[in-house]
């Protein structure tokens, strides 16, 4: 590369990651970014881990064995020392260091790694919430990043430096698996090299001699899955959450990508310039890369929650095979043959200060108090939660799915039915918790079971009607919620 294009090329990077940083820096919080601060309250305020449930009243006492705490613990410092807009900006570092990793893998012209990269950018946005997961797109990257450096040099420590982030990873989120599925993808590259290599006589050895290597640092990998408190039983979270069927019904991000929404629209776009990049470069695709394209490509189209993934992966491909069918169009740029004007660099410089200074400015606005405390008013059932405080009653409260997270956090003297963690809850209750949502027949047992007395839900749903049609009355009600009494 020319130091003109050295230049373009640090120029563009900085500006675009500036951009991402932009995008990121925003209010964080979801359904699941409370419960995870309530844990990391209760962790550090007892210096130990949880072990079982102590926010609902249904699974009280139940094992709860959760990998993110040292992530939870952060999480509720950023907010003690700076309030919700913390996580904002934590969820904005996260994403800028994730993305600088996908900027130094991709290859190709500083213009169109800028491009592909900012569609990859807006295809994950809408994924982007303050929790733990975000350690794991940024160990993704790291780990491609990593795995990537040891196949273009040969660097042995960019592999053996993988079961030490294993601990880390495995430690911070359930994610942690994808982990060894991106070993797993370069692992049987090599061995299919070198079979392949067996097979023609090929007499470069040196297509075997990564395979060894490879072979120890994935039995390195799954034993420092077991540093973890929990041990062995962290190698089946993963496939235990995976399989769950009840959350591919309630949870949103566990459903499959509906191109009929806007949202995902960008995704669909990335997968017509994969085809096309597929169809139309000259280059050979590497073994490696036709796994990691598959292999997303299904992740993505099964589940929302891989979308993100699927962007952070993919990212480098497009850029490397388009910059190959562009190459003879506008994707080569000569040097200058004049010498660059004295102006170029203060120019530069200007543009990156001023692009630097308008997305901490939208950082530190979306962290002030006042912002994020309406936010939560008009997302959140705060309305309800000040009523109930006032107005306290001795049964147990039954609530939606999604406001469980807020209300452990929110509203502590009312333990909740359910939250987010669906690990815990498992297939056969929240299908009882989805049964009454829908006034089947057996809702009012369910209620009477757990001695409910107060049931707060949106707006317009069966059970509003049916709570009404069985004498409950209608305690509270704003735009977001209603809340029932009997």
């Amino acid at each position: 590369m020319s130091e003109h294009n050295r230049d373009l090329d640090r120029l563009a990077g900085v500006l675009t990651l500036l951009l991402v940083f932009a995008m990121a820096a925003r209010f964080a919080v979801s359904a699941d970014t409370w419960w995870h601060l309530r844990a990391g309250e209760w962790i550090w305020q007892h210096k130990a881990l949880p072990w079982v449930d102590h926010f609902s009243y249904t699974r009280a006492g139940a094992p709860w064995h959760y990998p993110g705490a040292p992530v939870e613990v952060l999480m509720y410092w950023l907010v003690r020392l700076g309030g919700l807009g913390m996580l904002g900006v934590w969820q904005a570092v996260m994403v800028t260091a994730t993305f600088a990793l996908v900027w130094d893998m991709s290859p190709g012209h500083p213009l169109l790694k800028a491009a592909v990269l900012l569609l990859g950018a807006v295809t994950a946005s809408p994924h982007w919430i303050a929790r733990p997961y975000l350690v794991t797109l940024f160990f993704t990257a790291l780990f491609l990043w990593l795995l990537a450096r040891w196949k273009a040099t040969g660097a042995r420590w960019a592999l053996w430096l993988l079961p030490l982030l294993m601990v880390v990873w495995v430690n911070t989120h359930g994610g942690y698996i994808l982990g060894l599925v991106w070993w797993g993808v370069y692992f049987v590259s090599a061995v299919g090299r070198c079979g392949w290599a067996k097979v023609t006589r090929n007499p470069q050895a040196a297509l075997c001699r990564s395979v060894l290597p490879l072979a120890a640092v994935g039995v390195f990998l799954v034993v420092a899955m077991l540093l973890n408190p929990y041990g062995a039983e962290m190698l089946r979270y993963p496939a235990y959450t995976l399989h769950m069927e009840a959350t591919k019904v309630v949870i949103a991000e566990w459903q499959s990508p509906d191109f009929h929404e806007l949202v995902f629209w960008p995704l669909l776009g990335m997968l017509l310039l994969l085809v096309g990049g597929a169809a139309l470069s000259t280059k050979q695709w590497a073994l490696e890369e036709v796994l990691l394209a598959m292999g997303m490509v299904y992740m993505a189209l099964n589940w929302r929650r891989n979308v993100d993934v699927f962007a952070v992966v993919t990212v480098p491909l497009l850029s490397r095979y388009w910059h190959d069918i562009l190459a003879g169009a506008w994707v080569q740029v000569p040097h200058p043959g004049s010498k660059p004007s004295p102006w170029h660099p203060r120019i530069n410089l200007a543009l990156v200060a001023l692009i630097a200074f308008a997305a901490f400015l939208k950082a530190g606005v979306n962290a002030l108090p006042n912002y994020t405390a309406a936010q939560v008013e008009k997302t959140y059932p705060m309305g309800a939660v000040r009523f109930l405080k006032a107005h306290p009653s001795e049964g147990h409260l039954f609530n939606y799915y999604d406001w469980g997270g807020f209300l452990t956090w929110n509203l502590r003297q009312y333990p909740v039915f359910i939250d987010g963690r669906a690990d815990l809850y498992g297939d056969d209750f929240i299908q009882q918790w989805l049964n009454v949502m829908q006034a089947r027949p057996e809702w009012k047992s369910v209620l009477d079971y757990w001695h409910v007395d107060r049931v707060l839900i949106p707006p317009d749903t069966r059970l509003g009607v049916a709570l009404q049609a069985n004498d409950w009355r209608l305690l509270y009600h704003d735009d977001l919620c209603e809340l029932y009494g009997r």
